[in-house]
Order: structure tokens, then sequence, then C-alpha cells
């Protein structure tokens, strides 16, 4: 058996993207890899940890289909290389990575049977009041406007003051206008711990709803301020948005990752609002305190982007080419932000 080959990889290279051709199996030997894949149920990007010792790209490579995650190294990596032939006479009399690859292989499937029964309806832990809402926001989702604010009327007049009431009167105002559905609004999540039922909690609940005319349904969570600055965005409203990101970025009471994430982008969309109404200098500092106080965030080849297109405004020539230039070899290296960029480096490079 001719063995694996050892690779070494610099911090951001791709191993391999998500459908293409898998012909290699890998194992992380140091460093650090994450797996980025779509969600089942929504989705929406999940990122995973490959851990030291860690087989990846085995079901696909051994099962011949195209890759289902990309593959991305992060700072820098070693890492052990098997053609399918290789790693089934490597792992044919190692009895114990057998044994582990099923345990994790028969978790995935648990795992996927579980999301498929949700997403066709058979939970046996699903309500009405969940029901409801999911419809409004297949509607709203589809475009079906009318259907989607009907929806969401029914909702609060039958589930005043319960779990997704919030959520429900942000959507209502927003489908109301007729603006598309929030693309930063976190997907609708099943929360079943509670066996009381729904007329039970609308009783108990109907005293604090009661309570108060003037702040019912309003929302002030992170997610709901955020969607509700998008909003603002969309319709031009850049400095009332402005506004809410400034509050934002002064949030500390997120409890879950997702609304840490939001305030840590608020400070990319205030740079974008500034660059909106023409404030460049506001919104190069925006941008680059940004890219400092989080070097690993999601928006950072969009602010390299607008750095360079602030330089190009503000007739820096050498430093919007040295950015545009930095912008187009950062992963994706194909995506439309890298192509634009290449062209702008090479013009200004006449």
């Amino acid at each position: 058996m001719a063995g694996p080959i050892i690779r070494n990889y610099k911090g951001g290279s791709i191993i391999y993207f998500e459908k293409d051709k898998a012909e290699d199996i890998y194992v992380l030997r140091n460093g650090r890899v994450i797996l980025t894949f779509p969600a089942l149920d929504t989705g929406q990007e999940v990122k995973e940890d490959v851990r030291i010792g860690e087989f990846f790209g085995v079901k696909s490579a051994l099962g011949k289909y195209p890759r289902e995650e990309t593959a991305q190294v992060i700072g820098s990596a070693t890492i052990l290389v098997f053609k399918p032939n290789e790693f089934e006479q490597f792992v044919a009399e190692k009895t114990h990575l057998i044994l582990k690859m099923m345990k994790v292989f028969s978790s995935q499937l648990r795992q996927v049977h579980k999301k498929l029964k949700e997403i066709l309806g058979q939970s046996d832990t699903r309500n009405p009041a969940f029901e409801l809402m999911n419809v409004a926001e297949v509607f709203y989702k589809n475009n079906n406007l009318p259907h989607a604010v009907y929806a969401f009327e029914k909702y609060l007049q039958h589930y005043p003051g319960t779990t997704y009431s919030g959520r429900a009167t942000e959507l209502l105002e927003l489908a109301r206008r007729g603006s598309p559905f929030p693309l930063n609004m976190p997907p609708l999540v099943y929360e079943g711990g509670s066996r009381v039922s729904q007329e039970t909690l609308q009783n108990i609940m109907k005293p604090a709803v009661e309570k108060s005319t003037i702040t019912q349904g309003v929302d002030n969570s992170i997610t709901s301020l955020y969607n509700r600055a998008h909003t603002l965005v969309n319709v031009g409203k850049h400095n009332d948005a402005m506004i809410i990101y400034k509050d934002l970025l002064n949030r500390t009471d997120f409890k879950f990752d997702s609304e840490k994430k939001l305030v840590e982008n608020s400070l990319f969309q205030l740079g974008i609002c500034l660059m909106k109404t023409n404030d460049l200098d506001n919104a190069n500092s925006s941008f680059s305190t940004y890219i400092k106080k989080y070097p690993s965030g999601e928006s950072i080849k969009e602010s390299l982007f607008h750095l360079a297109e602030i330089s190009e405004l503000q007739g820096d020539r050498q430093r919007a080419r040295m950015l545009y230039g930095k912008v187009a070899l950062l992963p994706p290296e194909k995506d439309s932000i890298s192509q634009k960029s290449r062209l702008k480096a090479k013009e200004m490079s006449t």
C-alpha cells in the first residue's frame, strides 16, 4: 500500500468546495479545519470544527457522490490525504476505527431522520400555535402577502402573549408594508418543553397582555431591532437605520451566538449606511474598526471591498488598487466580489 500523502495548507485555503467531485479522504493531523454546510431543515449555513485525528470527506468519497460541505483551513493545517482504496486497506484491520465511524454515521442518520419528520410535519411535539406561525411564514416567504397578513393576525388573535407573539407582530408589520421577508430573521424554532394546554397558557398570559396597551407586541430584542433597521435600509431611510445600528453596538445582553453575530454585523451595516449618505470618512472608520475588532467576522471580505471603493471615490488610486488586489485573493476566489475586484485592480493599474 502506497499510503497517504501529507499536505500543508495555509490559512484561508479551501480543501474542497460543496458539490465538488469527491476523490480523496482526509485526516486532520494538526491545525484547524472548519466544515460549512447547509442545515437540512432551514438551509442556513452551519459550521463544524474537525477534531485532530478525525477523518472527513469519507461518505462522499466512498459513496462517489459530490461533496456535501466546504472544508476550509483556519490558520494553517497539516492534512493526511488518502485515496479511497488506500483508506479501505488502512481501516480493514482497525476494528476500533470502523466502530467509531459507524457510531458517527448512525448518529447523523438519526439526526437526519428527526429533521425529516419535523419537515414533513410528523413530529408529535408540534402544537397549533407553532403550526399557524409556520404557515404564516411560508406564505410570507412565497410573497403571498394577503394570506401571510391574515395568518399573522389570526396568530395574534388566538395566541396573544405566547412564545412567538413578538416575532409575529414584527413580521405582520413588515408584511403590511409590502416589505420582503427579512433575510436576517433567525429560523422559526419549535419550543415545546411545556405541556400546558393552549387555553391554559392564554389564561395565564391574559392579565399581562391587558396591563399595557402601549408596549404590547413591541419587541426590542436584538434580532427584532436588527430586522427593523434592515427594513429601514430597504426603504432608503439610512439615517433612521443608523440610529438603531448604533444602539445595537452597545448591546451586551445577547443570549445566543446568532444575536452576538447581529451585534457584530451592525458595525458593518453602519458602514454601509454611512456610504449611502456619502459620509465616506466615517464609513472608512466603521469598516476599518470592524476588520480590527472582528478579524474572523463574516463580513471581512465585503468590508475590505468597501474600503477599496471609498479609496477610489476619494481619489487614492494606489490604496484602492492594493485593497482590490487583496480582496481578489480572499476565498472564495470565484465569487462576484473577487471577480469585480480583479477587474478594478487591473483598471487601477492602467
